[in-house]
């Protein structure tokens, strides 16, 4: 607060602190200083708590100026001055501790006003007699009567001009309705006329007084604590005067006297105003409240679509609200309000659905939950989430249901979507996927056929080999966080040991990693560690670290793979001295396409998915993955925490009967293959290597080869064109002169559904395309 505003308080403060003590000090008999009316100290108690330490200097100087004109001595005048400032700091900190609402909206608030007013005048009253006495100014014989008219004086002028200074400094003290003005004004005409008529015009009546009182309670009931306190000032002002003036109900105990029994009317008069009136607003501003509440819960129900229903068991009357006709497809009004009608409404093939949960919920005392379809009458299908609470009698039986119901025809339609978008993405990534593969399989095949060429060839052909199975790998990335984040992949758990995992895994990269002359150290422990894990999908997650640390490792750096336990979890680290992550990337490494920064030429490659297919595949296991790393060109470490299992019984070593080894022999064999260079390179491949082959491009053509060829091995793509792989194959099987024939899927469909299509059809090896052409050799061999 500014210096100047600071010293306009203290001014304004002092003038009117004057004005009010000089109005109290005008109806004083007994002693000059000392009155029974002191509204100063309401002035000074709502001026302390309006403006806190702002507001003492006005307060000890008013009060000060006052005393010292009232033919007091100046250093008693400053006691009492202290004493009237220390009565105002004093209620004011009793109000704060009780953490008073100048609004006076609440009881609670009434009564530390009432504790306030009561309480800190025993303050101004000891100091103010104490100086005049101990100042000559009144006998010590008198002080004890002094000291009641002054504690009186300064309670009741607390209690009565006090509560209209709070609540007229709050920006809205008058209910906003209609009317309010003129009925205010009837209010203040009657009341000055029935304060006027019992204390200063008409001759002393026993208990006319009480005839004020009716206004009061008007004010409190119809304006609350603001009609009350302005109410019980305008009969205080006019009581005091008619009073004074030896007029009115209290005028025969004599001036001084009557002015006490005055202020002992008006404050059980204020205070039961006071109370009805916080009463009043508490009841009106919970009133408003409940209505703003309906309101809002209304404005939510239109909003959300949702509405209210009663259903009586007994009677099978149904209530419902005003929204839920419309999201029945009825116009407002029209609902018959029976059972029978809202069944009619349900869809014919949702009816026995609904039944059966009314029932459940109703014999078992379970909520009721349920979405159905519903046609209204205006033939719209439309859904309906319902739910509803069963209320029982006092004994027991099922009485009524309350419930509501929500249109979520929006949401189902959504979710129709969704599932359709879902598996046109589906279908689209499995085409994808068959349609980068088909190239790959003979630009693979094809390099194993070249692997006869001179040394400086060679080195050129490893190159296509390489890159392309790099490019399989991309694509089964691609798929396989496709299908994980949309929940369809499946684990096949079993004990399995780190060691195995770990090996599996650093054998798909080691030719990587000795490319690059990278130094690879393995520390499992010395102890062995069992996972209850599926060993494919992990050994995915440690290949997939495995190959991001040696692409992102520069030559001659090191790679770290260590394991451990800790608290019941298996910890696996994989870390590098390559170019690590700037705390930006960090903490979005595992999201999904996320990469570092890239360069125009992108040297690493890559599609920013292999961290984001670890973690969920780390978390359908039930474990965790985290990254750190100490900044750019500082490294990587990737901390996988995985349950660990319990060690499977030992198994006694099985010492196996000589039997000679299965060697390969020429084999019939027929490949059904549309892709042209796929199946010429397949041919070439399997023909040198000694075996009679026979290839065809369709279905068709394949049955009558085999008619006359008679196979021993057909290699069969899934995908042809009019009639597919598993047709053929169940042609083949119901075929005599094949059904003994082995049957092996060579496809680029890969999806579970896939090779349980292909189980179905009578296939016994389900093979992805690109195949490394040594697997598919040691296949033929063994069958």
């Amino acid at each position: 607060m500014s210096k100047v505003r600071s010293a306009l308080i203290v001014v304004i403060v002092a003038v009117l602190y004057v004005a009010c003590a000089k109005l109290g000090l005008a109806v004083a008999f007994r002693a000059e200083q000392v009155t029974a009316v002191w509204p100063a100290t309401g002035f000074a108690i709502a001026a302390m708590f309006r403006y806190r330490r702002h507001a003492v200097p006005g307060i000890l100087l008013g009060a000060f100026i006052a005393n010292a004109t009232a033919h007091e001595p100046l250093w008693v005048a400053s006691g009492i001055a202290i004493g009237n400032t220390l009565e105002a700091i004093a209620g004011a900190w009793i109000l704060r501790r009780f953490a008073f609402d100048g609004r006076l909206s609440r009881v609670r608030d009434v009564v530390a006003l009432l504790g306030a007013v009561i309480a800190a005048p025993v303050v101004s009253a000891a100091i103010g007699v104490t100086s005049l006495g101990f100042g000559g100014v009144q006998p010590m014989s008198a002080l004890p009567a002094l000291w009641w008219i002054w504690w009186v004086g300064d309670a009741l002028g607390g209690l009565v001009f006090a509560p209209v200074l709070f609540v007229w400094s709050d920006r809205h003290p008058m209910p906003h309705r209609r009317g309010a003005l003129v009925e205010a004004s009837l209010l203040v005409a009657g009341l000055l006329v029935a304060s006027f008529l019992v204390f200063v015009r008409l001759p002393a009546i026993g208990a006319a007084e009480f005839v004020v009182f009716p206004f009061v309670i008007w004010a409190a009931l119809r304006f609350g604590p603001a009609g009350t306190a302005s109410a019980a000032v305008v009969a205080n002002i006019v009581a005091v005067w008619g009073t004074r003036s030896g007029a009115g109900p209290y005028a025969g105990a004599g001036p001084e006297q009557g002015l006490v029994l005055l202020q002992i009317y008006t404050a059980v008069g204020a205070t039961t105003g006071l109370f009805l009136g916080a009463i009043a607003a508490q009841n009106r501003d919970a009133h408003e409240r409940a209505e703003l509440s309906e309101k809002r819960l209304r404005l939510a129900m239109s909003a959300g679509r949702v509405g209210v229903w009663e259903w009586d068991i007994t009677t099978g009357n149904m209530m419902w609200s005003d929204e839920l006709e419309p999201l029945h497809g009825l116009s407002r009004g029209s609902f018959p309000g029976t059972f029978h009608a809202f069944k009619r409404l349900i869809h014919r093939d949702d009816v026995a659905r609904v039944e059966t949960a009314l029932r459940e919920a109703i014999e078992n005392n379970a909520p009721y939950e349920l979405q159905f379809r519903v046609v209204g009458a205006d033939g719209i299908l439309r859904w309906i989430d319902a739910r509803a609470q069963v209320l029982r009698d006092e004994d027991g039986r099922a009485e009524r249901m309350l419930g509501v119901g929500m249109d979520i025809t929006v949401a189902k339609n959504l979710e129709d979507e969704l599932r359709q978008e879902t598996r046109r993405r589906d279908e689209f990534l499995a085409m994808l996927g068959h349609e980068l593969r088909n190239p790959l399989a003979p630009i693979l095949h094809a390099t194993e056929i070249l692997s006869d060429l001179g040394e400086a060839d060679r080195r050129h052909v490893e190159v296509i080999r390489r890159q392309s199975r790099h490019l399989a790998r991309m694509v089964d990335d691609l798929l396989d966080v496709s299908r994980v984040t949309s929940g369809k992949v499946r684990l096949e758990r079993k004990t399995v040991a780190l060691t195995d995992v770990v090996s599996s895994a650093v054998d798909m990269w080691k030719h990587a990693i000795a490319r690059h002359r990278q130094e690879l150290t393995i520390d499992l422990g010395k102890e062995p560690i069992w996972l209850d894990a599926d060993p494919t999908r992990c050994t995915q997650v440690i290949a997939n670290l495995l190959h991001n640390a040696s692409k992102f490792t520069p030559e001659e750096g090191k790679i770290t793979i260590t394991a451990g336990r800790e608290d019941g979890m298996v910890v696996v680290s994989v870390r590098d001295t390559g170019a690590g992550m700037t705390d930006e990337i960090r903490a979005r490494a595992f999201d999904l396409f996320v990469q570092g920064p890239r360069a125009l030429d992108r040297p690493l490659g890559g599609l920013g998915i292999g961290l984001t297919l670890v973690r969920s595949l780390v978390e359908m296991h039930g474990g965790t993955v985290t990254a750190a790393s100490e900044g750019g060109g500082k490294g990587t470490e990737i901390t996988v925490r995985l349950p660990i299992a319990t060690a499977p019984p030992a198994i006694e070593p099985v010492v196996a009967t000589s039997r000679p080894a299965r060697t390969s022999r020429p084999r019939r064999i027929l490949v059904v293959e549309d892709h042209d260079d796929a199946r010429n390179v397949l041919m070439v491949m399997l023909q040198r290597d000694g075996h009679d082959v026979r290839g065809v491009s369709d279905g068709a053509s394949a049955l009558s080869v085999a008619e006359e060829l008679m196979p021993e091995i057909v290699l069969l793509d899934i995908g042809l064109p009019r009639m597919d792989g598993y047709a053929v194959a169940e042609k083949l099987r119901a075929n005599p002169r094949c059904a003994a024939a082995v049957l092996i899927a060579l496809t680029g469909y890969g999806q579970p559904e896939d090779r349980d299509r292909s189980k179905a059809a009578g296939f016994d090896h389900h093979l992805l395309k690109p195949l490394e052409p040594s697997t598919l050799m040691e296949l033929i061999a063994r069958s």
